[in-house]
């Protein structure tokens, strides 16, 4: 060994994980997915509240149609801004969404993979945002699975298999 250099670092413990990487961050099994590198949890919310924020003009419609005609409110308002509000998760969430990424992602550069390495189709992506209720019912603890587990899954990920990845942007 030269003056200077490093020792290699040691052998992973048996059956664990071995330390984390120079530097910081996390140690990433390449065995949990073959389809790229796991999304960190700030790429996965940054996403997610760009997709959020999608919603912003269709809530807007509803409260000017609810604040009108003193207080009684204008129904067709409330309900064009509704049909928007639904308009934009049909768009995004589930065509866009099902086809990997939605605007959000798009954003965060993560793409949202099945087992298979695939896009879950519009039809499982309308299926994972009900199983993202799990999610929200135990008091949004689900959300913040990302954080500590392995594969970085919320529940919802958990339920339908399926992986956030990193992609360029």
């Amino acid at each position: 060994m030269s003056y200077g250099s490093t020792p290699p670092p040691p052998p992973p413990p048996p059956g664990g994980y071995p330390p984390p990487p120079a530097g910081g961050g996390y140690y990433q099994d390449p065995s949990i997915t073959g389809f790229g590198q796991l999304a960190a949890w700030p790429q996965r919310a940054l996403g997610y509240l760009v997709d959020v924020a999608l919603y912003i003009p269709g809530y807007l419609i509803v409260m000017i149609g609810a604040a009108m005609n003193s207080g009684r409110g204008n129904s067709l308002l409330v309900l064009l801004g509704y049909l928007v509000i639904l308009g934009v998760a049909i768009w995004n969430r589930w065509l866009k969404g099902g086809q990997g990424q939605t605007l959000g992602r798009k954003v965060a550069g993560v793409t949202l993979l099945n087992a298979q390495g695939q896009p879950l189709g519009a039809g499982m992506a309308f299926v994972r945002d009900l199983c993202h209720m799990v999610d929200s019912l135990i008091c949004y603890i689900g959300w913040l699975f990302p954080l500590w587990d392995a594969k970085r899954q919320t529940i919802a990920d958990k339920i339908l298999n399926t992986t956030v990845v990193v992609v360029p942007k």
